[in-house]
């Protein structure tokens, strides 16, 4: 069916593949990242079946506008928001649009121009430590290393009182992935009962939930008791007051702080891995990586005054975000009966859209599937459509932490582009694994120095 709006024609079509009970969520479990692209072929808006229900696919870049654009009628939740409730609970980053101004406003002064220069300060140190582990020729999962830098530098950014966050700081470390994985399965086996049955998955996931739980309410209880000139994420939501003086209460506060735990372990995490990768396989924009962070840096670590010398480095930043968003499938939910591409809505209908589909669409990017992270230079940016990536969402419910995000992967980026050159295994072959985030699976790479700095990092 063809509906014209606004003088453009909008196709609605049916996803293929689907099976009994699941529907179309076995394609998209067993090879998303082929099958969801694959969608637009059949319309600018497709059903999709998952389960019993029936969702929407924004396929093409104007019908995702046009639902990052009307929170009023497409609000957070759908397959993929509800199950993150299960960990972050009623955060900035799930709830509903009717309470998304008032807890924004909380949050927002832990994210301004100075607490994100400060952030990415802990960033700097924390790399500068890593990169004294690293070892000529030594083998690293690429991955494991970033997941464990970004999430000891979110938990300080959220508890910096190092006499007393050490032992959070590393039960967080500990239980946030086994979480994360818990999260992805829900999201794409929607048959609650699966998750209900005590295998050691389901069990590992509970007592990891049960155990970030207590050291939010430990930390928040220790803060009361023990109260100090603290500057962290924590010691804001807690000193936070709306208009009518009344403060966020014990849940509130706990939802919050597993909103920035998830978006500010894996989304740099994700990002660092395919840059570095990117980079091992493209020696030409390498080389052109190495000449600026040598001008700029000398091999020194990079600090966060650093950033607005490192144009080029950002760039590669931006492209591999681009080429491979972390958050690759977004879903929101129509809370009135409604229209979205000119077709009927009803309510309660889950919309679904993918960050990465989008972003290799070639109606929007030219030769998407290349790394060419000379796209972002001001002149290229000019050629898109406005909000053309979409990596930290859109609209009113952009993610707070977009800026602190690139500032990190940039400085970070730097920092390990200065010493040492990273190659990718001989023999391993990579498949992106598309989880609760977008990941490269296991990547061993070999650690070269790039002369007498890299050898002593």
């Amino acid at each position: 069916m063809t509906v014209t709006e606004e003088g453009r024609q909008y196709r609605l079509g049916d996803a293929p593949g689907q099976v009994p009970l699941l529907g179309n969520a076995l394609r998209i479990f067993r090879d998303p990242l082929t099958y969801l692209p694959a969608l637009r072929e059949q319309g600018d808006l497709v059903r999709v079946k998952l389960g019993r229900s029936i969702a929407y696919l924004a396929a093409t870049h104007d019908v995702v506008q046009e639902v990052l654009h009307k929170p009023r009628e497409f609000d957070k939740g759908g397959e993929f928001i509800d199950k993150m409730r299960v960990i972050l609970g009623d955060g900035v980053g799930t709830c509903s649009v009717k309470t998304h101004k008032r807890q924004r406003a909380f949050i927002q002064p832990a994210f301004t121009k100075g607490k994100i220069s400060g952030y990415t300060e802990v960033m700097s140190r924390h790399v500068a430590e890593l990169l004294t582990t690293w070892r000529p020729g030594q083998e690293i999962d690429l991955p494991e290393e970033m997941s464990r830098l970004t999430t000891r530098v979110t938990a300080q950014a959220m508890f910096s009182d190092e006499r007393i966050s050490g032992e959070a700081i590393a039960e967080v470390q500990r239980s946030f992935p086994v979480v994360w994985k818990g999260v992805y399965r829900r999201m794409m086996f929607p048959l609650p009962l699966v998750h209900e049955v005590p295998t050691k998955a389901n069990r590992d996931f509970r007592r990891a939930l049960r155990r970030l739980d207590d050291v939010i309410a430990g930390m928040s209880e220790t803060y009361r008791r023990h109260d100090g000139p603290r500057e962290d994420i924590l010691a804001i939501l807690l000193a936070a007051r709306d208009e009518h003086g009344a403060g966020l209460t014990d849940e509130q506060i706990r939802d919050e702080l597993m909103t920035v735990l998830a978006a500010g372990v894996e989304t740099p995490a994700s990002g660092l891995t395919w840059a570095l990768y990117l980079l091992s396989q493209h020696p030409g924009v390498e080389s052109r990586l190495h000449e600026e962070v040598d001008s700029v840096l000398a091999g020194r670590t990079a600090v966060d005054a650093d950033f607005p010398e490192l144009p080029f480095t950002n760039r590669v930043v931006n492209e591999a975000l681009r080429m491979y968003p972390p958050v690759w499938f977004i879903t929101r939910r129509a809370v009135v009966d409604t229209k979205l591409a000119g077709h009927d809505i009803p309510a309660g209908a889950s919309i679904l859209f993918s960050p990465y589909a989008l972003h290799r669409d070639p109606a929007v990017f030219t030769d998407p599937d290349a790394f060419l992270p000379d796209r972002w230079l001001p002149e290229n940016l000019k050629k898109l459509p406005r909000n053309a990536v979409i990596s930290f969402s859109g609209g009113t419910r952009k993610c707070l932490g977009d800026v602190l995000a690139n500032h990190e992967m940039t400085i970070a980026l730097a920092s390990v582009a200065a010493r040492w050159k990273l190659r990718h295994k001989p023999g391993h072959v990579l498949k992106p694994v598309a989880k609760a985030e977008l990941t490269t699976g296991e990547l061993p790479m070999i650690l070269e120095p790039r002369g007498p700095e890299g050898a002593s990092a």
